[in-house]
C-alpha cells in the first residue's frame, strides 16, 4: 500500500474503525490530551485510559513504531510544529483550514496526472456517493460534463451497482467516502473494478475497505471520530480533490476549456443583465 504522510493524530483518526475495543480507548485519550501523553510513562498512561500496557505498546506499533517512547518523541516534533495562527472564535472555519493544510501533504501529483490522462481516454466518468459524499459526487459529474465529458453520478446503491455491471475499461469510477468502509459504496465499487473499469477512491480512511477494491487511492484528512453530526471540512477537502483532477485534466486536454467558454456564452442568456429587467 502506498505510504500516506499522516501525523499520530491523523492516523489514529483514520484507522479508529479498524481498531479493537481497547485501542480504541488509548486512541481517544491520545487524540485528546496529546500534549498529556507525551509527559506520561506508559504506566501511568494504562492507568488513566484503563488499559493494559501491552494495548499501548501494540497499539504504538501498529502505528509504526517500534515502541510507545518512539511514539512519545515523534508526538512531541508534531505538537511543537502545529501553527497555532487559527482562526478560534469559529470553530468550523479553523477546521476546514486545518483539514485543507493536511490535505496539502497528501497531495500526490504523480497520481492525479495518472487519473487525469485516464479519464481524457475514457468513454465515460462516474462519481458513488453517499449521504454528504453523494453532493461530492454531484460536483464532480457537473464539473467533467461542463469540460464535455460524458460524466454521471449516482447515489443510490442500486443504480450504482446497475450501472457499474456495464462498466468496461473505458470507464472511470470514483468511490468518495470520507471512512472509506460504507458497505454500498465498497461493493458498487468492487463491481466496477470487476468489470475492468478504472476504479479511484476518494477518502480519509487510512487502510479502509475501500482501498481494497480500487486501482488506486487518493487521501484526504481523516474526519475524526464519528460524533454523530456531519462534518464539512471532509467535504470540502473531497471537492478540492476533485477540482484539482479536474484542472489537470483540463490542462492535458486544451479543447475542454473551448468547451467551457462556449457553455459559459450559452448561460449568458439565463442571467440577468440590469436591475432594470422585469423578473
Amino acid at each position: 500500500m502506498e505510504e500516506v504522510k499522516l501525523g499520530i493524530i491523523e492516523k489514529l483518526k483514520a484507522i479508529y474503525d479498524q481498531l479493537k475495543p481497547a485501542e480504541k480507548k488509548i486512541a481517544k485519550y491520545i487524540i485528546k490530551y496529546p500534549d498529556d501523553v507525551i509527559h506520561h510513562s506508559i504506566s501511568e498512561l494504562a492507568e488513566l485510559a484503563k488499559v493494559g500496557e501491552a494495548t499501548i505498546s501494540r497499539l504504538s506499533r501498529k502505528l509504526g513504531y517500534r515502541g510507545f517512547q518512539a511514539l512519545k518523541i515523534e508526538l512531541a516534533k508534531e505538537l511543537s510544529s502545529v501553527p497555532h495562527a487559527f482562526i478560534k472564535t469559529n470553530v468550523i472555519i479553523s477546521e476546514v483550514i486545518e483539514s485543507l493544510t493536511n490535505l496539502s501533504k497528501l497531495i500526490n501529483e504523480e497520481e492525479i496526472e495518472k487519473i487525469a490522462k485516464k479519464i481524457i481516454n475514457s468513454s465515460k466518468v462516474f462519481f458513488f456517493g453517499v449521504g454528504s459524499s453523494g453532493i461530492v459526487a454531484e460536483y464532480g459529474a457537473f464539473l467533467f460534463t461542463r469540460a464535455g465529458f460524458f460524466a454521471n453520478y449516482y447515489t443510490d446503491p442500486h443504480m450504482q451497482v446497475i450501472s457499474a455491471v456495464g462498466m468496461d475499461k473505458n470507464t472511470v469510477v470514483f468511490g468518495i467516502s470520507s471512512s472509506g468502509n460504507i458497505r454500498d459504496t465498497v461493493k458498487s465499487m468492487k463491481v466496477a473494478r470487476d468489470s475492468k473499469a478504472f476504479a479511484v477512491a476518494i477518502t480519509g480512511g487510512y487502510d479502509s475497505r475501500i482501498t481494497e477494491v480500487v486501482d488506486t487511492t487518493l487521501y484526504i484528512p481523516p474526519a475524526g471520530l464519528e460524533s454523530g453530526l456531519p462534518k464539512i471540512s471532509p467535504v470540502v477537502s473531497q471537492m478540492v480533490m476533485i477540482h484539482m483532477i479536474f484542472e489537470k485534466t483540463l490542462a492535458l486536454k486544451k479543447e475542454a476549456i473551448e468547451i467551457i467558454k462556449k457553455g459559459n456564452t450559452t448561460l449568458k442568456a439565463k442571467k440577468y443583465s440590469s436591475k432594470n429587467e422585469r423578473i
